[in-house]
């Protein structure tokens, strides 16, 4: 399984789990660790902050364990493989957002 997190803006990281692309904010909602040098677990699709081992679902931003904060806002691109590569216009149907 490989996986890769890249800072794409200030506030916004990518994570590639296999092939699955998502954006997600850069610090996490409990005290602003920097997500970028978190753990990804790849099979439980999450994320866990270096901070305060907060972890979170990358597909819906639910906090699944570690200290009591507000969800991480996701926007889940979908898989490479997919006939929705981004770029593609109205294909709303391949990407799910979840916002504070």
């Amino acid at each position: 399984m490989s996986t890769r997190i890249r800072q794409i803006s200030q506030d916004e990281i990518l994570v590639e789990v296999d092939g699955t692309k998502v954006i997600t904010q850069s610090e996490c909602p409990h005290r602003k660790g920097r997500l970028r040098f978190g753990v990804v677990n790849a099979r439980r699709m999450s994320i866990i902050c270096p901070l305060h081992q907060s972890s979170f679902d990358l597909r819906t931003g639910r906090r699944l364990s570690g200290p009591a904060c507000g969800p991480l806002r996701v926007l889940v691109l979908g898989d490479e493989g997919d006939e929705g590569d981004e770029g593609d216009e109205g294909d709303e149907g391949e990407t799910a957002e979840t916002e504070m």
